[in-house]
This record gives C-alpha cells, structure tokens and sequence, in this order.
C-alpha cells in the first residue's frame, strides 16, 4: 500500500513539473515592476467596500485580471490608457432586479445588452422565471450569457396570485375576519 502512495505521488509530482514547465513565464511568475498592462485605468476614485478602500487610485489590468491598485502607475506600463479622472471606480456592481428571460415575459431583455450600460457585472432575474420555467431560463438563459446570473423564483403553480379568496374555494390564504357592523 505505501509503494502504491508513493508511485502516486510520483506521478501527480511529474504532471505538475509538466503543468508548470508548459505555461509561459508571464503566466508564472509575479508581475514585475517594469511589465506592462493590456489596460491601465488612471486617476479614478476608486470606491470598494469589500477592501477599505475610497481614494485616488490607478489600477493596472492584464489578460481581464485586476492585477494591481495603486496610487500612481506610469502611463508607460500599459498600451491602453482610460483617464477615470472625476469619476468612481468600482467592483462590478449586482442589480437586484432585472428582466433578463425575453422567453419567459415580454419585458426580458437579454443580460449582455443590458449589463454594460448600467455598469454591472451580475443581475438577478426578479420574476421572469418561475417554477414553470426555470430549466429554460437556466438552460438557454445562463449557460449562454457572460452575464453572472440567479435568479428569484416564486412557487406560483400552488396557487394563483390573481383570483381572490372569496372566489376560489382551493386557494390556501386564510379569509380575512369580518368586523361586527353596528
């Protein structure tokens, strides 16, 4: 039993030495002082709660990735330079509320032609799809969008939300009390 741990050791050791030896040397080590960014954003306000941080600052982005925040990065580090002055910056923000389902009402928008406008990365579907729906949503919908979606489903096959009590005999609500009239 140990010889059959330490051969799989050997051989997870060996795949990993092949991993690391296959990918570039940009992709492996640290970004250096002197390597350059595909995108550099300057002189915004960058606002992130999640990390304590309000202030002017530079963020230096390469292959999508955030790859430094700091409070001054030369313009000659990036081919691309966006001026962010007088404006916020900030991490993807979610919209809480969003009709992203266009098959499921007819008010749904398709997420990646809504989410760049209004500066979001993430939305939640807030009655598009429904108990009834939802595999599509999540077949069609979320498997072929950018856009991080979820998505808020109410249990609408148990009972209907348009016919009051007083006219449905099944509905599961209980009756108001009536008041004594004098």
């Amino acid at each position: 039993m140990r010889m059959l741990a330490n051969r799989r050791r050997f051989v997870l050791s060996l795949t990993a030495a092949a991993v690391s030896a296959s990918l570039p040397g940009a992709v492996r080590a640290a970004m250096s002082p002197t390597d350059k960014f595909d995108l550099l954003i300057k002189g915004g306000e960058v606002l992130d709660p999640s990390q304590r941080l309000r202030g002017m600052r530079d963020i230096g982005i390469r292959n999508g990735v955030i790859e430094s925040v700091q409070a001054d990065i030369p313009a000659e580090r990036a081919p691309k330079v966006l001026s962010a002055t007088g404006r916020i910056v900030t991490p993807g923000l979610v919209d809480l509320h969003a009709h992203v389902f266009p098959y499921g009402s007819g008010i749904g928008i398709p997420a990646d032609e809504l989410v760049p406008f209004q500066g979001t990365t993430t939305a939640v579907s807030a009655g598009d799809a429904g108990a009834n729906n939802f595999a599509a949503f999540r077949r069609f919908i979320v498997g072929s969008t950018r856009t991080r979606l979820y998505a808020f489903v109410p249990d609408s096959r148990s009972r209907s939300s348009t016919t009051s009590t007083s006219r449905n005999p099944t509905s599961r609500r209980a009756p108001l009390p009536r008041t004594p009239t004098s």
